[in-house]
């Protein structure tokens, strides 16, 4: 009778570590891996405004309308590299509980473009443009924390999350910088191909806290999506690759002015800003 409980205590022994070596599921693993890429940037900034100003005519001068225009764009590729962190695990009684952590670096050089006329002026018309390559320096920083609940049969692994970071531009050719903190929240999803091959998918809303381009009011939105595949070469080392984009809407401002006298008028400003950028990483992840 001992040796019969003895058995059954090492079977059950031996079945409690067999579960515990066991692989995670396909959709939790790649959840559970410290990645690093090589990494292409892109990037495409615009930013411009335009103006209208109204003048009285004087005894100099006849009344006119003087109209602004200018664009200055910031387009092109830097090489860099991304880390990513991620874990899943279960605290008390609450499964798949998400956290991961994401850093990007991109230095190289980009082109500057920029152009302004001015037309409807008695003392003439104006119109230039310049530009040239300019370095550019970036980071971005990430954390997010969420919770994943598998569906179609533990296939699927949708992680809703919430999210904040930091990201840092630097021009060193046009003085061209600035920093912004975000907040945000979002969606992945996480789809097993087979049992080496997954899908992976993300989309992403922030609020940038801090004003860029000095727009009054709304807020600047930044949208994010991505697409990637991770594939499993050995129990531990995983192929990734994929490509992020992101659109940041900086808004538009309006100024209407007047002045009296005897040079008196009036006009009104405008001004808006977009960015969008893409990145494209390969690399090696090992799963922990």
């Amino acid at each position: 009778m001992r040796i019969h409980s003895a058995l059954a205590v090492a079977c059950l022994s031996t079945l409690s570590i067999s579960g515990a070596l066991a692989d995670p599921l396909p959709v939790v693993a790649v959840n559970r891996e410290i990645g690093l890429s090589m990494a292409g940037l892109f990037d495409n900034r615009v930013n411009g405004g335009s103006a209208i100003e109204n003048t009285n005519a004087t005894n100099y001068t006849p009344a006119y309308t003087a109209r602004y225009h200018s664009r200055h764009r910031r387009i092109g590729w830097v090489p860099g590299f991304q880390v990513d962190a991620s874990g899943m695990f279960t605290l008390g009684n609450v499964e798949n509980i998400y956290a991961a952590a994401q850093f990007v670096l991109g230095s190289g050089s980009r082109n500057y473009k920029s152009n302004y006329t001015y037309t409807g002026s008695p003392y003439g018309n104006f119109s230039d443009e310049y530009g040239g390559g300019s370095g550019s320096h970036s980071t971005y920083t990430r954390g997010e924390i969420g919770k994943g609940f598998l569906v179609l049969q533990d296939r699927l692994l949708l992680t809703p999350f919430a999210q904040g970071g930091y990201i840092t531009e630097d021009e060193y050719g046009y003085g061209d910088d600035g920093s912004s903190t975000f907040v945000g929240a979002g969606l992945k999803a996480d789809y097993a191909l087979t049992s080496r091959l997954v899908l992976r998918g993300r989309f992403g809303w922030a609020a940038q806290l801090e004003r860029r381009f000095m727009f009054r009011g709304g807020v600047q939105s930044r949208w994010e999506g991505g697409l990637g595949l991770d594939y499993r070469m050995t129990r531990h080392f995983h192929l990734i690759g994929g490509g992020d984009y992101v659109y940041s809407d900086y808004g538009h401002g309006t100024t209407r002015y007047s002045y009296g006298g005897a040079y008196g008028g009036s006009g009104i400003e405008s001004a808006g800003a977009y960015q969008n950028g893409l990145v494209l990483h390969t690399g090696l992840a090992y799963r922990y």
